[in-house]
């Protein structure tokens, strides 16, 4: 049994969907990050640095539990586990590798700026908006021409690449820009993936 330490986010949604892409038993511990229930004892015990998502993994390595946090190691220890959705050759890896640092360390943190000086900032500084609007549309620039080269993100198979992607097309970029209009690319590659079943399912949790 896994226990998922989650919120209703475009992080939140990546490992939900990993867990029912796999199959993986699992139950969810919801946190209202608004009332700052993730800076709780009991959550930081988990991820000391009280974000989501994270899991609790009781049928860990050797038999014990093991606490994993943070998307890109999460998906990538879900994914060494139970052996789906990265590929076994070096090249292969490489690439999916490659997409989840993007994700996790430019795409993620360009988003939150975005979100901190577009929503959450008592004072609107225009340069700062400014500034994280254009990096969002670098970034989505970046995802769409890789998505004019490939089926999917890291290559023509649907990878961890994909699951940690998919949320920013379906959340973050309905706060901004709004839709995928001038990127059809990813709009392609959004509703194949949001076709399958596991994806759907995982989308809705928490309920």
């Amino acid at each position: 049994m896994i226990d998922l330490h989650t919120a209703a986010t475009a992080n939140g949604y990546k490992v939900s969907i990993m867990l029912e892409e796999i199959g993986y038993a699992y139950r969810v511990v919801d946190y209202a990050l608004a009332q700052f229930e993730n800076l709780k004892p009991e959550f930081l015990a988990v991820n000391p640095v009280g974000r989501i998502p994270a899991i609790v993994d009781h049928d860990g390595p050797e038999g014990r539990s093991l606490g994993v946090y943070g998307t890109a190691p999460v998906l990538t220890y879900l994914a060494e586990k139970s052996g789906k959705f990265l590929p076994q050759d070096l090249r292969g890896r490489t690439r999916v590798f490659e997409w989840l640092a993007i994700v996790a360390s430019d795409i993620g943190p360009a988003y939150s700026g975005q979100f901190t000086f577009n929503v959450v900032a008592p004072e609107k500084l225009p340069w700062a908006i400014q500034f994280y609007d254009k990096l969002c549309e670098r970034m989505l620039a970046t995802v769409e021409r890789q998505l004019a080269q490939s089926e999917y993100l890291a290559g023509d198979e649907y990878t961890i690449a994909d699951i940690i992607t998919y949320p920013l097309a379906v959340v973050s970029v309905r706060r901004y820009p709004g839709n995928l209009d001038r990127h059809p690319h990813i709009a392609r590659w959004a509703s194949l993936v949001g076709q399958r079943p596991a994806v759907q399912r995982g989308m809705k949790v928490p309920s």
